[in-house]
């Protein structure tokens, strides 16, 4: 009965594997872990869910290095479990994990659609910042917990370009729910344009903290942030409206 129910969950977990992967937008490596037997399923019982994707890209053209979503005592609809399309019945409450590297935060920053697509843009419009052209933008993750940010910034007015670089703290907001940029110095004493610094943290900030899971029916609760150089990495309590999709 027990190697019954494993060859029931690799089963499961194969075409619910085939089905995500369908809907998801340009991603790597993907397993999908589902707790349950067919049994259960036919009933809508699930025991948990878990799912680990690498490479996901996401709305900010922010290519996740990993992500993880740990999902327990679903109920779903049980003719479309069948056939790997998740579909809850009622909210349930989980985990996400993200990891995000230096080189993806860069291009995410220096991708025009990422400005576009902002909610808070705060002036950030095609790499121009209040009169202000942005070239070669550059993070760096720090062993230290800072992010380092570096860029040429060109002044509308004289046209004359300025090297810029300064770091700035991430940590969680107090009421759990984005990732903020604080402490924000200037490297060496040279000091960015008027707004330059802020409207780039605000952006950065905004990305990190990946809002278009709430747009897809899962609302975060931040509980745990990492730096070590190269890497980014936060975890948070996730409740489920919906299960998301690509």
């Amino acid at each position: 009965m027990r190697e019954t129910a494993g060859l029931g969950e690799q089963a499961i977990n194969k075409i619910a594997e085939m089905a995500l992967a369908s809907q998801l937008h340009d991603a790597g490596e993907l397993e999908v872990r589902i707790k349950t037997d067919l049994n259960k399923l036919a009933r809508g019982e699930v025991e948990s869910i878990a799912i680990k994707i690498a490479g996901l890209l996401m709305q900010a053209n922010l290519r996740l290095e990993e992500l993880q979503l740990q999902i327990n005592r679903v109920t779903v609809k049980p003719f479309s479990a069948l056939f790997g399309k998740i579909e809850l019945t009622h909210p349930s409450d989980g985990t996400v994990r993200a990891v995000i590297n230096e080189d993806s935060l860069s291009h995410a920053l220096n991708n025009q659609s990422s400005s576009k697509n902002s909610r808070q843009n705060q002036g950030f419009d095609e790499r121009k910042i209040s009169g202000i052209h942005v070239q070669q933008l550059r993070c760096f993750f720090l062993a230290d917990g800072h992010i380092v940010f570096n860029c040429e910034a060109i002044l509308e007015k004289t046209n004359q370009a300025q090297s810029v670089a300064f770091t700035a703290l991430p940590s969680i907001a107090m009421d759990g729910r984005k990732i903020v940029l604080q402490e924000v110095r200037d490297v060496e004493g040279k000091e960015p344009p008027t707004g330059l610094a802020a409207a780039l943290v605000a952006q950065a900030s905004e990305i990190l903290s990946l809002p278009e899971f709430e747009e897809k029916g899962m609302s975060l609760q931040f509980q745990e942030l990492e730096l070590a150089a190269g890497k980014l990495t936060w975890q948070a309590a996730a409740h489920i409206e919906q299960f998301p999709s690509g």
